[in-house]
C-alpha cells in the first residue's frame, strides 16, 4: 500500500514495480493519505527533523477511510499469494 503524497517514497515508482512483478506484488495508492495512515487514531501532524525525506519533514495520521480498504485489501492479498498449507 502506497500513501500519496509522500516525499520520502513517492508512489509512481511503487505502482511501476508492481506492475512489472506481476501476480505477487501489486500497488494501490490512497490519495490523500500519509505516513502511518493505517495505524488507528493517530492524529495528523508534520513532524521535522526527518531524516529520510528530502525536506526533512513528514507527515503522518491516520486517514480512516484508507485505513479501511488496507485493512480488507492486506488479508485477501495474502490469501490469494501466501494460502494457509
Amino acid at each position: 500500500m502506497c500513501r500519496f503524497p509522500e516525499p520520502a517514497l513517492p508512489a509512481p515508482p511503487c505502482v511501476t514495480l508492481a506492475a512489472r512483478t506481476g501476480a505477487r506484488l501489486e500497488a494501490h495508492t490512497y490519495p490523500g493519505a500519509h505516513h502511518d495512515f493505517d495505524a488507528p487514531d493517530t492524529p495528523q501532524r508534520v513532524l521535522r527533523g526527518v531524516g529520510a525525506t528530502s525536506s526533512g519533514i513528514a507527515t503522518i495520521g491516520t486517514h480512516p477511510a484508507a485505513r479501511e480498504d488496507a485493512l480488507r485489501r492486506v488479508p485477501e492479498f495474502l490469501a490469494r499469494n501466501m494460502p494457509v498449507r
